[in-house]
């Protein structure tokens, strides 16, 4: 394993670097790239590859360098005896099993409503489903961040969160202030802009000292009069296609979502590619495992520039902010060289 933590710079004290660097400090935030991990939390056990997408734990990923990660929420009841969401719509393994989760949601739904919701105990990292894969509790996660950010006060961090579930933001804070991490939350006082970018975002120096170091999106039902450090992902974030299906002879640069076409400030390489079987005429997508991985090279700093080359000519020579993979820990320590590139550091 490559890590990806740098030593500290000659002549430079570690209240001098921002995420590692001086050089970072003077950046704006949607002009700094960060190395991200796709279901960062889908990692073993189980030893399933069908649902698996990482290796290495989260406090692995923070130790080796990655600054950002997507997380899904779901609904869980597993303290009850029943794990399930209630939704199957998002990408990847659903095709595997949505429909039969939706069964199994439908037949439960009646009994489910009767519960009372723990606010904090029925929010689970899980992929589509707790059946697939549950990682237990939201905020078990956020306390390791909450340490890690404890003990690395220059370092700046980003949750993209998809809400499996479509909980409420009010759902999702309680788990971020028991895990003591909203008080790291920046929440922007932005006026909506009718283009959807353009914003005035902060330097990572004025987050660091303002100890702002945190920042939220999430996909769905966000909504910042609730809470304000849970952002809304579509207003800020564009993301090229994520369904790259294997084997993948070039990755694609286009706007994926939203797709309304319209730029925004922060841009998301999904760099990471699935397995499909077709069955009864419906797409099935799983992920790749670690030795498809290796054996394409997809990790590579070779296809990491290939891609981002292609890409920093469709966007104009823009900075690509999330540079997400799977199994970042295979090769040849790309993701952390390609970020680095991105950011003028090599």
């Amino acid at each position: 394993m490559v890590s990806a933590i740098p030593q500290q710079q000659p002549g430079s004290s570690n209240n001098q670097l921002c995420n590692g660097h001086a050089e970072l400090c003077s950046r704006k935030y949607n002009n700094v790239s960060f190395a991200c991990t796709h279901n960062a939390y889908s990692y073993p056990p189980p030893e399933d590859y069908l649902v698996l997408n990482q290796a290495r734990t989260i406090q692995e990923q923070l130790d080796d360098g990655v600054r950002a990660f997507m997380l899904d929420v779901v609904r869980s009841y597993s303290d009850h005896g029943d794990n399930n969401s209630t939704s199957s719509n998002s990408e990847g393994v659903g095709g595997i099993i949505g429909s039969v989760i939706d069964q199994f949601t439908s037949i439960f739904s009646r009994k489910l409503q009767h519960k009372r919701e723990d606010p904090i105990g029925s929010v689970h990292l899980c992929h589509e489903s707790c059946v697939l894969i549950d990682k237990g509790r939201l905020v078990d996660s956020l306390k390791v961040f909450k340490s890690f950010m404890d003990a690395n006060p220059r370092e700046v961090v980003t949750f993209i969160i998809e809400n499996v579930s479509g909980f409420t933001p009010d759902q999702l804070s309680p788990s971020f202030e028991q895990a003591g991490l909203d008080k790291y939350a920046y929440a922007p006082a932005f006026t909506p802009r009718t283009l959807h970018n353009g914003y005035p975002w902060p330097t990572l120096a004025e987050l660091i000292e303002k100890n702002q170091r945190l920042v939220v999106f999430m996909d769905d039902n966000a909504d910042t009069s609730v809470v304000p450090y849970i952002l809304p992902e579509w207003e800020y974030v564009v993301e090229i296609p994520y369904s790259n299906i294997n084997p993948v002879k070039s990755f694609p640069c286009n706007q994926d979502r939203p797709h309304d076409g319209i730029p925004r400030d922060l841009l998301v390489l999904n760099h990471f590619v699935y397995n499909r079987v077709t069955v009864a005429g419906k797409n099935i997508d799983s992920p790749i495992n670690p030795t498809q991985v290796e054996e394409h090279g997809y990790n590579t700093l070779k296809s990491l520039s290939a891609h981002l080359d292609v890409c920093k000519s469709t966007w104009g020579g823009r900075v690509f902010n999330y540079i997400t993979l799977d199994y970042y820990d295979i090769g040849d320590g790309g993701i952390f060289k390609a970020v680095d590139m991105a950011n003028g550091l090599s």
